[in-house]
């Protein structure tokens, strides 16, 4: 698995481009599980301002 930091855009535009599978949301993060064309599997997590981590799984 690779951790890359992402800024609140970046965040916006691996979503839109994803098939969002579930989400998970807590007080103070949100959890998504997307497919996205070109990086696969990933995991969102992503803050209350909108940066967070996304996870890429390596197949």
């Amino acid at each position: 698995m690779r951790l890359f930091d992402a800024a609140p855009q970046i965040m916006q535009d691996i979503k839109e481009e994803s098939e969002i599978i579930t989400v998970k949301e807590r007080p103070a993060f949100k959890v998504s599980i997307a497919r996205h064309p070109t990086m696969g599997k990933v995991v969102i997590v992503e803050g209350k301002r909108g940066d967070g981590i996304i996870v890429k799984r390596e197949e």
